[in-house]
């Protein structure tokens, strides 16, 4: 049996706060481990390493799945039909997609769907 102790995590509430078994200064991946969280009312992109998931780049299929739509759909909106999706292209027809990009198209949509219910 491993004599050292483990450090642990406990969540108390809207935060995470270390235990008392924590040592005075935990090492990167403990702290990494401490991430304060605090309610919105809209969701927000996860932080790895301190990084915005956001930027993180996503495939057609991703992009598919997160819109709920077809893969051909993602293609046509790429660069022929309006609405027209914000795309990377890298070459040899390979697109990506920034996450926060997606979610501000998505944002947009939804802005634009309720002024046409207020026009009516």
């Amino acid at each position: 049996m491993n004599s050292q102790a483990r450090p642990t995590v406990s969540l108390i509430e809207d935060s995470v706060q270390p235990s008392k078994k924590f040592e005075p200064t935990p090492t990167r991946n403990q702290a990494r481990a401490l991430v304060t969280v605090q309610p919105t009312d809209k969701p927000r992109l996860a932080t790895i390493g301190g990084e915005l998931d956001g930027a993180r780049l996503m495939t057609v299929e991703e992009v598919a799945e997160r819109l709920n739509v077809t893969k051909d759909w993602v293609w046509d909106h790429s660069s022929r039909k309006a609405p027209f999706l914000p795309v990377i292209r890298i070459g040899d027809g390979t697109l990506r997609y920034r996450a926060s990009k997606i979610e501000e198209f998505i944002d947009e949509r939804e802005r634009l769907s309720a002024l046409r219910r207020k026009r009516r």
